[in-house]
């Protein structure tokens, strides 16, 4: 199929702004975490907005190079592509945020993406419908961070253990193993919120 014609240039263009979106919220969420002292968290957001843009990136060269990703053309390029999406403008303030956009990356990595895999391997597009499926992985990785921070925060276990954990400072590296996150580290005196925040796939 003709690339310009094609339902995939259509869903490319909506994916670029969908992940422009979505690294514009988790900047505002990572913002207001560090405002709330949690220093990991906010670091961790940082970089979820680092693999966001880096998705919209992809994206774009997509759409420059006419669906290929072998291209060299530096004159490449598309007129204006209307883009009808709805993006969710939702709360970005913790710890309800983490809750929202974990839903979000929950629909986009279940059902957006996948549906945009499909389309293009209908259409012939085999590199697009490979780096749909690669960014539907990396998605669900994000809503289960992100879903398991929020139930720790709503739960107060983000910090706090049933058996010791070893607890490590993001910012000095120093290791401390207790049932309990140091309200402050002993070595570089930065808060709680700098100790590095277990998950499940640890």
């Amino acid at each position: 199929m003709n690339f310009e014609n094609s339902k995939t240039k259509e869903n490319l263009a909506r994916a670029f702004v969908t992940e422009c979106t979505d690294g514009a919220r988790y900047q505002f969420m990572a913002k207001d975490a560090k405002a709330k002292g949690y220093g990991f968290i906010s670091n961790q957001l940082k970089m979820i907005a680092k693999n966001e843009m880096a998705h919209a990136a992809v994206f774009y060269n997509f759409i420059l190079c006419n669906g290929k990703n072998d291209c060299e053309c530096a004159a490449c390029g598309t007129q204006n592509i209307d883009v009808c999406a709805g993006l969710p403008f939702t709360s970005y303030v913790l710890p309800e945020g983490l809750k929202l956009t974990s839903d979000t990356e929950k629909y986009e990595s279940d059902t957006l993406y996948k549906e945009f895999e499909e389309t293009a391997l209908k259409e012939g597009f085999k590199d697009i419908a490979k780096a749909f499926h690669h960014v539907v992985q990396v998605e669900n990785c994000h809503h289960l961070m992100l879903g398991e921070y929020f139930a720790k925060m709503k739960s107060n276990t983000l910090y706090r253990m049933k058996q010791i954990n070893k607890w490590k400072c993001s910012y000095c590296g120093t290791e401390i193993e207790q049932k309990e996150a140091p309200k402050v580290c002993p070595l570089c005196s930065y808060e709680q919120g700098y100790f590095m925040v277990p998950t499940s796939d640890e």
